[in-house]
């Protein structure tokens, strides 16, 4: 598995990347920031997952650090692609994890867990969003299988522990999911939850799920209704510079 690691710490009242390490296809960019957050980009080599690829990210966020880790572009997970993806991310300070979803070609698979062990007093948003894959091409929802995972930790204690698993053997999943596009999960420790229809509120934070006809769709709602969290998080609007 090609391992890669991701340090962010408090200098200065800014947030500065202090360690990083990318390992091929993975790459990770972290432009200057204009704000007090470090912003970090997943990219790859290749544009996506090819293969046999099996990624490894950690994170690290110290107290008094805030990290906006994104994506250059859509995860795509290309034709016959038998591919996994795991980030364990240690969170003290803040953490938003938003990349762009995950877009599985016909005959792609992709295996993917989320780790988040948070401290007390750290801060999460993170969303969690796929896609049909290529639409355009024909390829709504032609993916061999997409398999999705997340836990939240707390304090050392399991909050949260789920997970999709879309597979075309228990069912056509043109049929399963028509209508839609694109879906998403959104998870908030620490933040302020936003008032939202499909919002489940819990002691130690909340889970937004949302589902779309279309991927710009789904974008627009998201950005509405998490967008105002980022901001007051990051101190500057994270999509200015993405769309």
């Amino acid at each position: 598995m090609s391992a890669s690691h991701l340090h962010v710490k408090p200098v200065a009242g800014r947030s500065v990347v202090t360690g990083l390490t990318s390992e091929q296809p993975l790459k990770l960019l972290a432009p200057r920031a204009s704000g007090p957050a470090a912003w970090v980009y997943q990219s790859s080599l290749g544009g996506g997952f090819v293969g046999g690829d099996a990624l490894e990210l950690d994170v690290h966020v110290e107290q008094g650090a805030t990290l906006f880790l994104s994506s250059q572009a859509s995860s795509k997970v290309y034709r016959a692609a038998n591919a996994r993806f795991r980030l364990s991310a240690q969170v003290h300070g803040t953490l938003i994890y938003w990349p762009d979803p995950v877009a599985c070609f016909a005959g792609a698979s992709l295996t993917q867990e989320l780790c988040f062990s948070l401290a007390p007093g750290a801060r999460l948003l993170c969303v969690d969003a796929y896609t049909a894959g290529r639409v355009a091409r024909g390829e709504a929802w032609a993916f061999e299988r997409l398999e999705l995972g997340m836990q939240v930790d707390v304090a050392g204690r399991t909050v949260l522990r789920e997970g999709v698993l879309l597979d075309p053997r228990h069912g056509p999943l043109p049929e399963r999911l028509r209508g839609f596009e694109a879906f998403a999960t959104a998870v908030l420790a620490g933040v302020e939850p936003p008032q939202a229809r499909a919002l489940s509120r819990w002691p130690w934070g909340s889970v937004l799920r949302a589902g779309a006809a279309s991927v710009e769709e789904l974008g627009r709602e998201l950005r509405a209704c998490l967008g105002p969290s980022a901001v007051g998080l990051l101190g500057e609007d994270p999509f200015v510079r993405k769309w």
